[in-house]
């Protein structure tokens, strides 16, 4: 494969007429810096400066004739564009003019028309052109340009990106470019790394272009960039990758991934050492990336071999532990950082040789130590906390906050290529030999009847297994007649979000089904899409391609719905999103909806918790920056709170930030108060802080922190208010809480709710429609339509698309068992 380029920049001209362009020159030179370095663009890169009408089509047509398939061609050009008057494009020389009449002579220049000539040429057989032009009406260039239709896409090229042929033009076909800043921030974009959208170490067209268009739009130029992919996935073709730093960084992410208990397996060094090579890190340096990875984690150890012996010498000095040992041992936890869950596999090895009998005890405390090694260590602090609260009368044990306890449903078992099932495959994994597998198996062989029996059985000791009841219902379901619709969710990355979006789904479509839409039956389509925005488009094509599916719940964090939103309203098949917060998330399609309020509604009812019912005059505002959810619930929060953020102390969660020294610098730059907003999948991150924090700032969160996993934050959490769109309480007239506490055993989240909702609306939109294009029209009949019984009550969109809607706030803090839990706040 080779990577050829040919710069041309026309700054000065013979004749007059035409502004020369002393900028070109410098564009040209910045262009052959970046585009020539081995270690960004590593391109055999030719320069033009000035050249005459011969010399410039000689070079264009050398640069794309007997190329090879997989060479990567470039063209780029600096100069003046100029439009017949019949809208036809040229690109000036060094003697370009015009006659007596102003008329240009158009020998005297290179036609947009020639160049589409030689890349059309039978001789020219790359398939990856990139056409960049930094002139007056540049847009006009791919007008009526023709691509070959037999190019094969091999997508597991990841260093080439996508085929075909993509134009990067800094203005529209009908706009004068007169500011020379398209090339400076194509440079700076490259040069820095900042265009790496995805973070994976290395540019394409489409995030190149993307970023430009945002430095124009921040910054205010009257210029309009365009990007036309010519053949698909012309969009994808990778341009550069990012300076060697960057690529470290990404370096050091990926080991973190492959972490396991404090070292790599080889596992782990085998994908490591692929990831070397694609990346094009050489080894010592990945050596130098791994080591100060692992690093945190050999120093962990450390510390807890330290508590090791600490809690060894408290065993044979001082037996039974009193309540202040304890004490001093939770304490030197949260100095130390320790995690619960690591040290009670520490106290129970060290109590398992007491139960051995190499020392003798009394018979209370060997009670307490089989006791202790049945439910816990924890359990054993719990007990000795007791005791202390009953002989001294000061209850302060009540204020303390327990981790619930953690129920896996299973271990998720990611598959290669694209994971969608109606029955015939389990996306949420399990045991082999289990009830449920035999289900699936008998549900792919066809044999519903036997599928049905053992999806039932399962669910007798699963109920809150959603991905059970909705094949048990497809199941039902077949040979007759149906509705079908789809839903994406993250299952690979992040198991118990899916499934809480998942139970809203399946429970909408238990309730349906038992009394039948307009004499039809629900089926629903499962896919898992990793919260992943290429998994995702590939998901909404497969789905608008599937022509039985007439509508899809999903997806789970906006900027993947919002991918998935492009190819949906392009195929008009109805999306409505349960969790996607974006404020912009609609963008006023006629397809797309959600069932979740906008972040500026959630973010207004929280902020107005923090200033006037906590008086906090000083945030420290915590977000994943690389979450288009948070970002836009920081944004909303950020304009109700005005001057009482606290800007001194930046924090982003999706960066290697130090939890320790964030919480020092924020106590220090006065801040009285923190408020966290981590993307989904990373709850840790938020986790983190709130366990470097130890209750000395008070906390706040955003609705993606109503999970599971932060409850297992504990102690550290206690006290933590959150904005969320809904929470279980009993509301009159409401069945839904108490229904949904029937059906899984216990009570649900608001992504639950929203995803419910979203499948109820849906389904009263198909009580008045058949195919995709009157479902689209009932609902977007936002003046009639709604859905009644929902779990918010009557469901109503607006003309955009969003949902209409409030928010309240909930409370991490501890049941009468002291086990932490979220309870709603009551109004003030």
């Amino acid at each position: 494969m080779a990577k050829v380029a040919l710069l041309i920049g026309v700054s000065k001209y013979k004749y007059d007429g035409l502004t020369s362009l002393p900028g070109a020159a410098k564009d040209i030179e910045e262009m052959q810096r970046i585009f020539q370095n081995p270690e960004i663009g590593g391109f055999e890169v030719k320069s033009l400066l000035n050249p005459d009408t011969s010399e410039m089509q000689t070079a264009i047509e050398d640069l794309f004739l007997d190329r090879h398939k997989d060479d990567i061609v470039l063209l780029y050009f600096s100069g003046h564009g100029i439009k017949d008057d019949s809208g036809k494009l040229y690109f000036t020389t060094t003697e370009t003019r015009k006659n007596e009449q102003g008329k240009l002579i158009k020998s005297s220049t290179v036609s947009a028309q020639f160049i589409h000539e030689m890349i059309n040429d039978n001789r020219s057989r790359s398939k990856r052109q990139v056409i960049i032009l930094d002139c007056c009406f540049s847009g006009a260039f791919a007008n009526n340009i023709k691509g070959k239709d037999d190019v094969y896409l091999d997508f597991q090229k990841i260093q080439l990106g996508g085929e075909g042929r993509a134009v990067l033009t800094s203005s529209t076909s009908t706009e004068y470019a007169f500011e020379s800043v398209y090339t400076r921030y194509l440079v700076q974009g490259i040069e820095t790394g900042e265009a790496d959208k995805n973070n994976d170490g290395f540019i394409s067209v489409d995030e190149l272009h993307q970023y430009v268009q945002t430095k124009v739009q921040e910054n205010k130029h009257d210029m309009k960039p365009q990007i036309q992919a010519v053949i698909k996935e012309g969009y994808n073709i990778v341009l550069t990758k990012t300076p060697i730093g960057n690529r470290e960084n990404i370096y050091k992410e990926i080991v973190k991934s492959w972490v396991r208990n404090g070292y790599i397996s080889d596992t782990g060094r085998a994908a490591l050492n692929e990831q070397q090579k694609r990346l094009e890190i050489e080894p010592d340096k990945a050596t130098v990336s791994e080591e100060e990875v692992l690093k945190p984690y050999k120093e962990y150890q450390d510390k807890l071999q330290l508590y090791k012996e600490v809690f060894s010498k408290i065993l044979q000095k001082n037996y039974p532990i009193s309540n202040e040992d304890f004490e001093e041992l939770n304490r030197f936890k949260q100095s130390f950082g320790l995690r619960d869950t690591d040290t009670k596999k520490l106290e129970d090895s060290l109590l398992r040789k007491w139960k051995a009998g190499r020392i003798n005890l009394p018979p209370l405390v060997k009670l307490f130590l089989l006791t202790s090694l049945c439910f816990g260590s924890g359990f054993l602090f719990r007990a000795f906390t007791t005791v202390s609260e009953t002989t001294t009368g000061k209850g302060e044990g009540n204020k303390f906050c327990q981790k619930p306890q953690q129920y896996n449903l299973a271990t998720i078992t990611t598959q290669k290529g694209l994971n969608i099932s109606s029955g015939e495959k389990s996306l949420l994994g399990g045991d082999a030999n289990s009830e449920k597998q035999a289900g699936v198996n008998a549900f792919a062989s066809k044999n519903f009847t036997l599928a049905i029996k053992h999806l039932e059985s399962w669910r007798q000791s699963h109920k809150n297994d959603p991905e059970t009841l909705i094949y048990l219902n497809n199941a039902k379901a077949s040979n007759k007649s149906t509705f079908k619709i789809g839903v994406g969710v993250p299952i690979g990355t992040n198991p118990n979000v899916a499934q809480e979006i998942l139970r809203g789904v399946a429970q909408a479509q238990d309730e349906a089904n038992q009394k039948g839409i307009n004499g039809k039956l629900l089926q629903v389509v499962i896919a898992n899409d990793d919260n992943d925005q290429n998994i995702a488009k590939q998901i909404a094509k497969k789905f608008v391609e599937d022509s039985n599916i007439l509508a899809v719940v999903g997806h789970n964090v906006s900027d993947v719905s919002e991918a998935a939103a492009e190819v949906y309203e392009e195929g008009h098949l109805v999306m409505i999103s349960p969790t996607s917060f974006s404020l912009d998330f609609s963008k006023s399609r006629k397809y797309i909806f959600r069932t979740v309020t906008n972040s500026n509604v959630v973010a207004n009812v929280l902020s107005n918790y923090t200033l006037n019912t906590a008086n906090k005059k000083n945030i420290v505002i915590c977000v994943a920056e690389n979450a288009t959810d948070n970002m836009a619930f920081r944004n909303s929060f950020i304009d109700s709170i005005g001057d009482r953020w606290n800007r001194k102390t930046p924090c982003n969660l999706s960066s290697n930030l130090n939890p320790n020294d964030l919480i020092d610098q924020a106590i220090k730059n006065g801040a009285d108060s923190i408020l966290l907003a981590p993307h989904v999948n990373r709850i840790n991150k938020a986790l983190e802080v709130a366990q470097a924090n130890q209750g000395r700032l008070a906390l706040f969160g955003s609705p993606t922190l109503y999970t599971s996993e932060t409850l297992q934050g504990g102690q550290d959490i206690n006290g933590m208010v959150l904005a969320v769109p809904w929470y279980p309480a009993e509301i009159p007239g409401n069945q839904f809480p108490q229904n949904a506490r029937n059906l899984w055993g216990g009570s649900v989240s608001w992504r639950t709710a929203m995803a419910y909702d979203a499948t109820k609306a849906i389904i009263a939109g198909l009580q008045q429609s058949n195919t995709r294009e009157e479902l689209q029209q009932v609902m977007h009949n936002t003046a009639n339509f709604s859905a009644d019984n929902g779990a918010t009550g009557k469901i109503e969109f607006l003309p955009s698309g969003d949902r209409k809607g409030t928010a309240i706030t909930v409370k991490v803090q501890p049941n009468s068992q002291k086990i932490c839990e979220f309870v709603q706040v009551p109004a003030s």
